[in-house]
């Protein structure tokens, strides 16, 4: 009985922006997500499995929200963490680790287009350059997309980051 209340406390949690952190419940704002999701910054990666309560290393720059000053962000391995700026420790993160919409992805991969050259390895949080022409999706006019290497890459409009490649 107390893994099925568990279970669903998580999922609550997981869906509404609430999250515990040293066992105290913590709300983080819609607006504070918003913000995360609508500027992403250049991924890191962490060796360790990153959780609710989680402490992000030191090493690791966080990023603040500037509508809410008790929190910071960074983006492991693609995914938004949002993280207390007075103990760095996780209060949210999505459970998706796909934050882009399927039939965008869908839509690009049915629609190559010729391979663009970009200097460098191009990954989640890559900046693609001004000079590359970006295609259009349908429906979905906060993405772009290219092709690098054969491979697409899906590009969030007002950043020119990448956000998802295969």
């Amino acid at each position: 009985m107390n893994k099925v209340l568990t279970l669903t406390a998580a999922a609550l949690f997981a869906t509404t922006g609430f999250a515990l952190a040293q066992d105290v419940l913590v709300e983080v704002p819609q607006g504070a997500r918003d913000y995360v999701i609508a500027n992403p910054s250049d991924p890191v990666v962490l060796d360790d499995s990153v959780s609710q309560g989680y402490v992000v290393p030191e090493r690791i720059v966080i990023h603040e929200i500037p509508d809410n000053p008790d929190f910071g962000y960074v983006y492991v391995n693609g995914r938004p963490v949002i993280v207390s700026m007075r103990s760095r420790q996780v209060v949210y993160l999505s459970e998706s680790s796909k934050a882009v919409p399927d039939d965008a992805i869908t839509y690009i991969e049915r629609h190559p287009v010729d391979t663009v050259m970009i200097d460098g390895p191009v990954s989640s949080g890559t900046v693609i350059p001004g000079d590359v022409m970006l295609n259009d999706i349908p429906d979905q006019p906060r993405y772009s997309y290219v092709y690098v290497d054969q491979r697409p890459a899906l590009i969030d409009r007002s950043t020119r980051r990448v956000v998802w490649v295969r």
